[in-house]
């Protein structure tokens, strides 16, 4: 199967390429032959003119006319009467009726070219033409008034048609031929980085990632393929990377509240009668919380950004709720500094989730106050959480973003952070067409959120 492909393009692109030579050398061929065909006719009958005269010239001084080869004349008077004409003539048309005589009035240098059937069955160069081209001329002689005509003998024409046509026949096929020859080699020569492409993609699994194909020094489409390709499996690989520290961070995070909650409930299960149950129940209980948030976690990082529905949500309103329910909890004042609305497409539940880890992770580490901002400038809305904690370093400020990643000191101190919320943060800030990105802070942390305005 790995064969065939290449020599079904190479063999389609011969015969594409043999039948566009031949079209073309065939429809050249017939509009050569109409212009040669034309050329020699004129040439022919300019010849004729000139050996007309000479036998005007002839008949008007009474001498014997004589012509060359085969040559067709005929001398009629002025009632239309032949009186004289080629022995020829009749002997190859019998049925022959004579050409009619040039109009009265007719000037002495009057000439006409014309056309007359002429049925030459016995003749082995006219025979395969009826109508020929005659030229005639007016010319007195002894008082009286003749029309001479002569025939334009088609065989010089013939001749070169023929001597072209057999030319022709020789000639286009092996023009087709050379044209599929050099088109196959073409192809092939084309078509060999896209085999060397196809060899190397069909090493790469799922173990084999690593690989890349050759990209040919041409700057062709196939260079393009190639360097796309790449691109493509650069962005494979690191999803795949991603997935694998994925499911070991989640295997790491999802294991050690299983393993809290297996050795509690078998200590107390090992001293039944001495346990304090009320005080497992609540140890399990938060342990079971924490594996819920994980969970849901997960989950919301799997949503489908194409179900996002498209309904306006005012930003403003949003940071009034979230900032007033933090008012009823102990902890880090929060505070809002709101500049107007901020109307933006997007889910009301993702938005304020968006908004809710961002306060949780600044009233983790703030010391005694969170700060929320919203503004809207340039055609966006710019929602700022900040706080007074220990801030994020330069080096931290991507990574805290990547899943389950979280800094020591966040380590050291966070009791309850799954290591999702700011990736889910991240993940629907983009879904809603935006950014997130964690800058510079007088204190402490400062992430700032960039949306679009609704209809803006």
């Amino acid at each position: 199967m790995s064969g065939w492909w290449p020599s079904s393009v190479r063999r389609s692109t011969a015969l594409s390429a043999a039948l566009l030579c031949a079209v073309v050398f065939t429809l050249g061929w017939l509009g050569t032959r109409e212009l040669v065909s034309g050329q020699l006719s004129k040439n022919a009958v300019t010849a004729t003119r000139a050996e007309l005269d000479r036998l005007a010239d002839a008949y008007r001084a009474g001498q014997p006319v004589r012509l060359n080869g085969d040559a067709v004349y005929e001398v009629v008077d002025v009632s239309g009467r032949e009186v004289a004409s080629s022995e020829n003539l009749h002997r190859w048309d019998p049925g022959w009726t004579p050409l009619p005589p040039a109009p009265a009035g007719a000037p002495a240098d009057w000439t006409v070219t014309t056309k007359a059937t002429l049925e030459p069955g016995d003749h082995p160069h006219w025979r395969e033409y009826r109508e020929y081209t005659v030229v005639g001329k007016v010319i007195d002689g002894g008082g009286n008034r003749f029309t001479v005509y002569l025939f334009v003998s088609p065989w010089e024409t013939l001749r070169t048609l023929a001597t072209f046509d057999d030319t022709l026949v020789f000639f286009v096929p092996l023009a087709v031929l050379i044209t599929a020859l050099a088109a196959w080699l073409a192809a092939g020569r084309a078509l060999r980085p896209v085999e060397a492409i196809r060899r190397e993609l069909a090493e790469v699994s799922g173990s084999r990632l690593d690989r890349r194909v050759p990209v040919p020094p041409s700057r062709d489409e196939v260079a393009r393929l190639a360097t796309t390709t790449n691109e493509t499996l650069d962005r494979l690989q690191k999803a795949y990377d991603q997935q694998e520290r994925f499911v070991a961070d989640a295997s790491h995070e999802l294991r050690s509240p299983l393993a809290n909650l297996r050795a509690g409930l078998e200590v107390a299960l090992t001293h039944a009668e001495r346990a304090d149950w009320p005080a497992v129940a609540r140890r399990s209980l938060l342990d079971v919380q924490r594996l819920q948030r994980i969970t849901t976690d997960l989950l919301q990082l799997a949503v489908d950004p194409a179900k996002l529905p498209d309904d306006v949500v005012d930003l403003a309103d949003v940071v009034g709720e979230q900032v007033a329910e933090r008012a009823l909890e102990p902890g880090p004042a929060v505070v809002s500094d709101v500049d107007g609305p901020a109307p933006v497409s997007g889910e009301p539940v993702q938005l304020e989730r968006l908004l809710r880890n961002l306060l949780d992770n600044a009233v983790r580490h703030a010391r005694s106050s969170v700060t929320v901002l919203l503004r809207c400038e340039a055609g966006e809305a710019f929602l700022e959480v900040v706080d007074d904690g220990p801030g994020i370093p330069p080096a931290d400020r991507e990574r805290v973003f990547d899943r389950f990643a979280r800094l020591d000191d966040a380590r050291a101190r966070d009791a309850g952070g799954t290591g999702l919320g700011l990736t889910l943060a991240r993940d629907i800030a983009v879904r809603h067409g935006g950014t997130l990105r964690a800058e510079e802070g007088a204190p402490g942390a400062r992430l700032v959120v960039r949306l679009p305005l609704r209809g803006m």
